[in-house]
């Protein structure tokens, strides 16, 4: 059976139980995708995944199951699982969505673009191929490019609910990445680089092998700096790495449930009075944007930080409910599991420095061009310890490459120990806007 016949079905089977409040989400993802090796394709996977996720919210409590069959005596067993769940649970504060908001075409966010599904594995792998050789001509200290990928997917959510709305969006995009691995006098250092766009440029998709190997050369030499406090840039690359790592404290869920430091301070000063950090789910072409959330919730842009001030959390109907609030459209759902609170894309304005501007700024300073790992980052306390790589700058000049480096500090003082900003974001498709930051009050250690 086809997906939303599938749905539908689940759906007509409520309503002869005279089950009021079901849900069901339906996911379907295809990718095609090859590894290549020593002039040659080594690896190719195509694959096919869909699955279909059913909610029935009976007096309170909620029950959910899932099938990734799509034929009748399956969707029918995970009805009454979902039912027979139901039963097990406690009640909540949950309720389903019934106003159904007119809902905008999902592909005015042009998240999908139709012509990626014609491309071929003889496109991708010349690609690759392409990429490969690339790298190997790119430097003479070359000794191996031991990973290397190109990839296509499509992703396809629909929402359907037995209160009448329908809600449909596809993604997809292309990309690739490359890894080098580059000598010199027994010296060894690797650089990497990726690409994901929506729209197919293989000129674009080959410079992925002389950069993954500019990466590695710049860094060629590297050595740790003395311990102390440094002023410290964060590229265009690391900056949306580091503060995504802790956007699960801006969740009234985590707030609830203590485990976020944010509980009880709307309204303090987070951040300088300059810094407005959003959450935009309507920002076009971005891989977060929708204009419905997993309940069926219609999403409207909404500050986190407001000139410097927290703003406002992130609710679901649940965490809403308990607070006597509205959700603010920020829940999050596979077909495999529950709601839980998502962000959509997190926008912080651009600044008015160029990279090499912001360098300049302070005499010394840290330039971070790799993040190696989040092990030491914890999202509940805020505390910040991770090995970086980059390179020393004075006077806005490279000095020597920098690696075997720990950058320590507390996320929420960096908010309001930043000093300026970068005037673009990272090139690849991301759901994380923040350009580079300078950033002050951070220790580093050798």
């Amino acid at each position: 059976m086809e997906e939303l016949a599938a749905a539908e079905y689940v759906l007509s089977l409520a309503k002869e139980q005279r089950l009021r409040d079901v849900d069901v989400v339906l996911a379907r993802e295809e990718s095609l995708s090859l590894r290549v090796r020593d002039g040659k394709v080594e690896k190719v996977d195509q694959s096919v995944g869909r699955g279909l996720g059913v909610r029935v919210l009976n007096e309170g409590r909620m029950g959910i199951a899932f099938t990734e069959r799509m034929e009748q005596p399956n969707l029918e067993i995970a009805l009454q699982a979902a039912k027979e769940n139901a039963t097990l649970q406690d009640p909540t504060e949950v309720e389903m969505v019934t106003r159904i908001p007119n809902v905008p075409d999902a592909a005015t966010l042009e998240l999908y673009n139709s012509a990626l599904e014609e491309l071929t594995f003889a496109q991708l792998a010349e690609l690759g191929l392409a990429i490969e050789a690339e790298a190997r001509a790119a430097d003479k200290r070359v000794t191996s490019v031991p990973y290397l990928g190109v990839s296509r997917g499509t992703g396809r959510v629909t929402l359907l609910t037995s209160h009448g709305l329908r809600y449909e969006q596809r993604q997809n995009s292309v990309g690739a990445y490359c890894g080098a691995l580059l000598e010199d006098n027994g010296a060894r250092k690797s650089g990497s680089y990726s690409w994901r766009q929506r729209i197919w440029d293989a000129e674009a998709g080959r410079a992925v092998g002389r950069l993954a190997v500019q990466c590695g050369a710049d860094l060629m030499g590297a050595k740790p700096l003395p311990s102390g406090a440094l002023p410290v840039v964060l590229d265009e690359y690391c900056a949306p790495g580091l503060i995504a790592m802790f956007s699960g404290a801006f969740s009234a869920e985590a707030a609830q449930k203590g485990v976020s430091r944010l509980k009880g301070r709307l309204g303090e000063m987070l951040a300088g009075e300059d810094i407005t950090l959003l959450d935009d789910p309507h920002k076009v072409g971005a891989p977060g944007s929708r204009y419905v959330d997993a309940e069926g919730t219609a999403t409207q842009p909404l500050p986190l930080i407001e000139n410097g001030r927290f703003a406002n959390f992130l609710y679901h109907v649940e965490s809403a409910r308990k607070e006597g609030k509205r959700s603010t459209g920020h829940a999050g759902r596979g077909y495999t599991g529950g709601i839980g609170t998502r962000t959509h894309n997190l926008v912080l304005p651009l600044g008015t420095h160029n990279l090499e501007a912001l360098c300049a700024l302070p005499e010394r300073c840290l330039l971070v061009t790799e993040l190696e790992g989040a092990a030491g980052c914890n999202p509940l306390s805020g505390d910040i310890s991770i090995g970086v790589q980059g390179f020393l700058m004075e006077k806005g000049q490279r000095v020597q490459p920098v690696d075997s480096v720990t950058i320590a500090g507390n996320f929420f003082d960096l908010l309001k120990q930043i000093r300026a900003r970068g005037d673009c974001y990272q090139p690849n498709l991301s759901s994380v806007f923040i350009p580079a930051l300078l950033v002050e009050g951070l220790t580093i250690s050798g």
